[in-house]
């Protein structure tokens, strides 16, 4: 018997390699059936994977499309997803993909070269079509490439100068379907298409397929008939049937719900960590403790308010200084955190290989006394109340934003609350809705917002933030950067150091030697730790759970793969 399931493997896979349709097959071996329940912190905005900013949003949308090449599990795309092989030319001007052939969309439709080249050449390098815009396609010579079709699996895109980063822009690009929203594109609505309202239009190449959203509920997906992933004993991928995103309010209520059965696997907060470890051996569970994260909390101050007085502290590096040194981020560390925790003064992770450490020399300890210095440099004092004062008199006080629900920046806002008043500022905060805090963080509408960004191991992906042109560039968006936009060119300051990091995210992608370019992303960090335009706070350590009848791929996830790496290849006993 046993010979005879050898044989059905054998002829299984040998049937798949002979086959006009080019699958690629993974060395996975679980089970299939059952159903996936995973969860998000609020419900999405959009289901346009171009028009999309928010992980409420951006997360799910993960499960229904596929990108040219996928991550390993170092975080860097050396692995082959929708396309079979990438190459450069030898003067490295030239990158070229070549796609598998007899694939299709979740909706049965071919996927073909026509699609790739309509992605990128009508929707990505067209400024007009996506909220980030072409930035992170061009060259050092801000030139964006020249898209050709070489045959009918063979895509170039070709530089001025070589360009670096194209394994990751074009290789990590979600592939959408031209015969979906070609229509759309062309008469400049595609920004209005794939609403949450639009689930039964969504096409893709993920594993799954969206097949409901219920507003405050859920989300819930359906195994894609087409995928092209199959195991290594020729079973196809996803093994799971269903997946189940549940929408849930708050981080408290999702660790209930994960101890009662309800969720998978989930990525606890370092204060959740303890408890969960504690009961792991009880209950069966697997739990997971991995270096800093990649992501990172923030304070962002709005230069460019509708308030000038504002604008005239925000703007000011000895203002944001003095709250760098106004919190106290070891108090967090070892009250909320465990101690499962690093200090962050940098937009790079030092779980990243291009953590500069020479950052740290500034000494950003938790100091009253020398924000207070920090305060004097920027020509602030005290009033005899000890109100601070700005030099036109004008006392201090703003609105601090973060979103409901999420305890460690709830925690973080309250510190800098305490510190702020240790200052003699007055700080009205308020923890509002996940959603709305993004609407007014993009809007520009909000004086300071506690929020986190995702990262990765390559500073690189955060051109979009960095860089002047940069859809979430938010502490300081250049003037009329949205048709609603209330910054103007009389009001917009520009510093050299901004400037510097926007040339440095230019000239990065160019740098074809290594040291050049992590020297290059080693002076981005040095410019964020003098001027400190965005206050880091800490990194907390990558953390999950899981039950133990709940099975990955790997034996470990870390920083760099995330939570959901490979998730076609999860299976349940």
């Amino acid at each position: 018997m046993k010979k005879f399931l050898v044989l059905v493997s054998v002829l299984l896979i040998a049937g798949l390699a002979l086959s006009a349709t080019e699958y690629k097959v993974e060395n996975f071996n679980g089970k299939t059936g059952g159903t996936f329940y995973y969860w998000g912190l609020g419900d999405p905005k959009s289901f346009n994977i171009d028009w999309a900013q928010e992980t409420s949003s951006t997360v799910p949308l993960g499960f229904i499309h596929a990108t040219l090449l996928e991550a390993d599990e170092g975080g860097m795309p050396t692995e082959s997803g929708l396309a079979k092989e990438w190459w450069f030319s030898d003067d490295g001007l030239t990158f070229f993909v070549k796609i598998r052939e007899g694939l299709k969309w979740s909706d049965g439709a071919p996927f073909t070269i026509d699609d790739v080249y309509w992605t990128f050449v009508d929707v990505s390098l067209n400024p007009e079509q996506t909220a980030n815009g072409n930035g992170s396609y061009m060259d050092s010579n801000d030139q964006l490439p020249v898209v050709e079709i070489v045959d009918s699996t063979t895509i170039s895109f070709t530089w001025t100068v070589p360009m670096v980063t194209a394994l990751r822009q074009v290789g990590f690009r979600t592939i959408i379907p031209k015969h979906a929203l070609s229509e759309a594109v062309a008469s400049g609505t595609y920004a209005e298409q794939w609403t949450i309202a639009d689930v039964d239009k969504l096409v893709g190449m993920g594993p799954y397929v969206m097949t409901e959203y219920v507003e405050g509920v859920r989300i819930a997906f359906e195994r894609n008939p087409n995928y092209w992933k199959f195991d290594a004993n020729g079973v196809q991928l996803p093994y799971l049937d269903k997946l189940n995103y549940e929408i849930i309010s708050d981080q408290n209520t999702a660790l209930l719900r994960f101890e009662a059965g309800e969720l998978d696997i989930y990525g606890p907060s370092a204060e959740q960590f303890p408890r969960l470890a504690g009961m792991a051996a009880e209950k069966g569970w697997v739990t997971g403790v991995g270096g800093p994260a990649l992501g990172s909390e923030f304070i962002t101050f709005n230069f460019n308010t509708k308030d000038p007085v504002k604008n005239e502290w925000f703007r000011n590096e000895y203002f944001r200084k003095a709250f760098v040194y106004a919190l106290d981020r070891q108090s967090i560390i070892d009250s909320l955190y465990n101690g499962l925790g690093s200090p962050l003064y940098g937009p790079v992770s030092p779980s990243s290989g291009f953590y500069n450490p020479e950052i740290e020399k500034y000494n950003y300890k938790y100091s009253i006394t020398r924000a207070r210095l920090e305060l004097k440099k920027g020509g602030f004092d005290w009033a005899p109340d000890g109100t601070l004062v700005d030099s036109k008199g004008n006392k201090v006080e703003f609105e601090l934003l973060t979103n409901a629900g999420n305890r460690t920046r709830e925690a973080i806002g309250n510190i800098v609350v305490d510190g702020a008043s240790k200052l003699g500022i007055k700080v009205n905060y308020t923890p509002i809705q996940f959603n709305t805090v993004v609407s007014r963080l993009l809007d520009a509408t909000y004086d300071a917002v506690v929020i986190g960004l995702t990262g990765s191991v390559d500073p690189g992906t955060g051109w979009n933030v960095y860089r002047l042109d940069g859809g979430l560039h938010f502490w300081n968006y250049p003037p009329f950067y949205n048709e609603e936009d209330h910054i103007t060119e009389d009001m917009y300051i520009l510093p050299d150091w901004e400037k510097r990091v926007d040339e440095i995210y230019r000239l990065q992608t160019s740098a074809v030697v290594d040291q050049d370019r992590y020297d290059l992303f080693a002076e981005f960090q040095m410019l964020f730790a003098e001027y400190q335009p965005v206050v880091f706070t800490m990194a907390q350590n990558f953390l999950y759970v899981h039950k133990g009848d709940f099975h990955l791929t790997i034996p470990q996830l870390s920083p760099a793969t995330g939570i959901l790496y490979q998730v076609e290849g999860f299976w349940k006993d």
